[in-house]
C-alpha cells in the first residue's frame, strides 16, 4: 500500500467503496451564499452527523472555519482566482500547491477544468501540471469538470459530459467530479477510467428531486457525490444528509430514502 491508496481510503468508505463528499468551496467565487453565510456553523452541524466522508474546501475555510470532531477526508481546492463579479468565471488559475495541501494534512487536491469554455486550454494544462506534482507525492487529484455559461445547455448532454470526464482523466485526474445526466449516465461512467462522482449543480426544487438525482447517479455507476447547495440549502440539511447517505452507502431506493428523510425531520 502506498500514500495514494492510504489517502483514498480516507476519502472512500471501505464497506461500500463509495464516498459522500461535502463541498463548501462555493464562497471563493459566489460569496456568502444562503447556507454558507456562517460557514463554520454549517460545517459543524453537518460534521456532527458523522455521515460526511470527506470535505471539499478552500485553504481559507480550512484555516478559519474547519474544526471537525473526527478525522474526515479533506480535499483542498487549489484552483480559483475568479468570481461571479468578474468578466469570466471560467478564468481560473492555480491558487495553491500540492505541497501546501500536504502541509495542511489534506488527503487530496482539486483543480477545475472548464470544457468548451474560452479557458479550456489553460485550465486543462493547469490540471495536467498538478497531476504531475500529485504523482510525485502520491496525492489524489480530483478533476472538477465545469462547462461555463456558454455551454450551460449541455449539462444534460451525456456525450458532452462524457467528453469532459474523459478529458479530465486523460490529463491526469484520479477522480472526476462532473454533472449527472438523466439519460445515459452509465455511458459517462463507462467512458471514464477513473471513479466518477456527481456534482449537485443548481439547487434542486425539492429534497425528493435531490434523492432521485443521487439514486440515479449511483445506479449509473457513480462512486458517490461531491455536493453542496442541494444539501446545505435544504430546509432540513441533516435529515437530507441521512437520506443521501443511505442511498450511497446502503443502497436504499428513492422511496426508502424519502421515508428516512421524513423520519429524520421529525427527530431533528
Amino acid at each position: 500500500m502506498d500514500g495514494m491508496q492510504i489517502r483514498l481510503r480516507r476519502i472512500f468508505r471501505r464497506e461500500s467503496g463509495r464516498s459522500l463528499i461535502m463541498a463548501v468551496d462555493h464562497g471563493m467565487a459566489l460569496g456568502p451564499l444562503t447556507g454558507l453565510v456562517d460557514i463554520k456553523d454549517t460545517i459543524s452541524r453537518l460534521d456532527a452527523t458523522g455521515m460526511v466522508d470527506a470535505w471539499l474546501l478552500t485553504k481559507g475555510t480550512f484555516h478559519y472555519a474547519f474544526n471537525p470532531r473526527g478525522c474526515p477526508g479533506v480535499i483542498l481546492r487549489i484552483s480559483g482566482g475568479a468570481t461571479i463579479a468578474g468578466p469570466e468565471l471560467t478564468r481560473e488559475g492555480l491558487t495553491g500547491t500540492v505541497e501546501e495541501g500536504l502541509a495542511l494534512g489534506a488527503d487530496g487536491v482539486a483543480v477545475s477544468a472548464f470544457i468548451g469554455s474560452p479557458y479550456e486550454h489553460e485550465t486543462l494544462v493547469n490540471l495536467a501540471r498538478v497531476a504531475g506534482e500529485c504523482r510525485r507525492w502520491n496525492m489524489p487529484l480530483l478533476g472538477v469538470v465545469g462547462v461555463g455559461k456558454i455551454n450551460e445547455d449541455k449539462k444534460q448532454d451525456p456525450r458532452f459530459i462524457a467528453l469532459g470526464a474523459r478529458a479530465a482523466a486523460e490529463h491526469g485526474a484520479d477522480l472526476v467530479k462532473t454533472y449527472y445526466t438523466e439519460r445515459d449516465f452509465d455511458r459517462v461512467v463507462a467512458g471514464c477510467p477513473v471513479p466518477v462522482l456527481i456534482a449537485g449543480g443548481p439547487k434542486c426544487e425539492t429534497d425528493l428531486d435531490t434523492l432521485k438525482m443521487v439514486h440515479g447517479a449511483i445506479q449509473g455507476g457513480a462512486r458517490g457525490i461531491v455536493m453542496g447547495r442541494n444539501i446545505w440549502q435544504s430546509p432540513h440539511p441533516e435529515a437530507l444528509l441521512a437520506a443521501v447517505e443511505g442511498i450511497i452507502h446502503r443502497d436504499l431506493g428513492v422511496n426508502e430514502a424519502f421515508e428516512l428523510l421524513q423520519e429524520c425531520k421529525k427527530i431533528r
